[in-house]
Order: structure tokens, then C-alpha cells, then sequence
């Protein structure tokens, strides 16, 4: 199904606008049917994200707790190591 929306221009804040009217349309034809099956096919990949999120965050811990960025910052700092910042 299309639509033209032509109630929008190209200037300075039309994206909220344009964004605003697309999600009126959707919620128009499809109402949170549609919100809910699309939630229902992404959780997978959600409960995905969010356990990479969690495993991130504990090697980080683990890797700070051995001393390893402390170690790569003194390197960078006495000049021994070079950086791409």
C-alpha cells in the first residue's frame, strides 16, 4: 500500500513532521497490531542485543580489574606506544 504524503515540505524541522505523519498513518490502518508482531519479531534479536550488552560490560570489568587499559594508557603516555587519536 502507498501514499503520497504531500502535507510536508524540505525545510528545517520537516522530518519530525513527515516522521509524525507516517506514524499517524500506520496507526491509522494498522493500530498496535502491527506494533505488537513487529515487537514479537524483533525480541530474539533483542534478548540477542541484550545479553551482548551484559557480556560486554563484565569482559570490560574483567579486563579493568587486571590492569590492562591502565597499562595501555601508560604506554601512550610515556611515548612507548603511539595512538590514532
Amino acid at each position: 500500500m502507498n501514499k503520497i504524503f504531500s502535507e510536508w515540505g524540505s525545510g528545517k524541522g520537516e522530518d519530525e513532521k513527515f516522521k509524525a505523519l507516517v506514524l499517524r498513518e500506520i496507526e491509522e490502518r494498522l493500530g498496535e497490531h502491527l506494533i505488537g508482531i513487529k515487537a514479537l519479531f524483533r525480541k530474539p534479536e533483542r534478548d540477542l542485543l541484550d545479553a551482548q550488552g551484559v557480556a560486554e560490560v563484565f569482559g570490560g570489568l574483567e579486563r579493568f580489574n587486571k590492569g590492562i587499559p591502565q597499562e595501555e594508557f601508560r604506554k601512550i603516555a610515556s611515548g612507548e606506544k603511539k595512538h590514532n587519536l
